[in-house]
């Protein structure tokens, strides 16, 4: 069992490592985080995932999104999406990633 303030360090040094950060989008295009924050609320089947949101300009040149990394300002990869997102013209882009934290063994 991870204890709650173990939990808040987790959610605190995420935001930390994330704020200054980027979006890589397919491999090639790198855009900035513009704003992170992490979500209160439960996420279903994950007993301790924290959900960062993280929010990004939209880039003209990438019309469809299929592979996304959220990186640290270091370049650092903490999490990583795959799918198909359309951009249909949107102005900004949000995201969210869904990290488990476990316990040491």
């Amino acid at each position: 069992m991870i204890l709650p303030s173990y939990l808040q360090t987790v959610r605190k040094d995420l935001l930390d490592r994330v704020s200054g950060g980027d979006i890589l989008i397919n491999g090639s295009v790198s855009v900035p985080v513009q704003a992170v924050e992490i979500s209160s609320h439960p996420i279903a089947g994950i007993k301790d995932g924290i959900a960062l949101q993280v929010s990004a300009q939209h880039v003209a040149s990438v019309p469809v999104i299929t592979d996304v990394k959220l990186r640290t300002r270091t370049g650092a990869v903490v999490a990583e999406k795959t799918g198909t997102i359309e951009m249909n013209g949107a102005q900004f882009v949000n995201l969210t990633f869904v990290i488990e934290a476990r316990g040491g063994v």
